[in-house]
């Protein structure tokens, strides 16, 4: 691998990445809170059915980015009426999506880093 590569990877491609990850995950959870509290006062049918989690609260535990992913698969996300809270639904999702390749990204990038 030639020094500038090493370079461009060291000093540009893994900082971006792990801003990415990190900064893309905690606003990404913030944001899909939001969502899964607007879909619970307003389209609680377009929700998962409540799932019981021994000694936890499901909610507590990232149930909510499980629900909005839910709401997501089921295209039930469809029926929510006011375009912005339908715009910040998908782009919630789009934001979640980057963040997990970012943190792909950042993982393969250590495993396939040549000694």
């Amino acid at each position: 691998m030639s020094p500038e590569v090493k370079w461009w990877f060291l000093h540009g491609l893994l900082p971006t990445l792990v801003v990415l990850s990190f900064v893309g995950t905690i606003a990404y959870m913030f944001a899909a809170a939001v969502v899964h509290g607007y879909l619970k006062e307003h389209y609680h049918d377009a929700l998962p059915p409540r799932v019981d989690v021994f000694m936890s609260d499901y909610e507590a535990a990232g149930g909510f980015i499980a629900g909005t992913w839910y709401a997501y698969r089921t295209g039930a996300y469809k029926r929510i009426e006011s375009r912005f809270w339908r715009s910040f639904f998908i782009g919630t999702q789009m934001l979640g999506g980057i963040s997990l390749l970012s943190v792909v990204a950042l993982c393969a990038s250590f495993l396939f880093w040549p000694r």
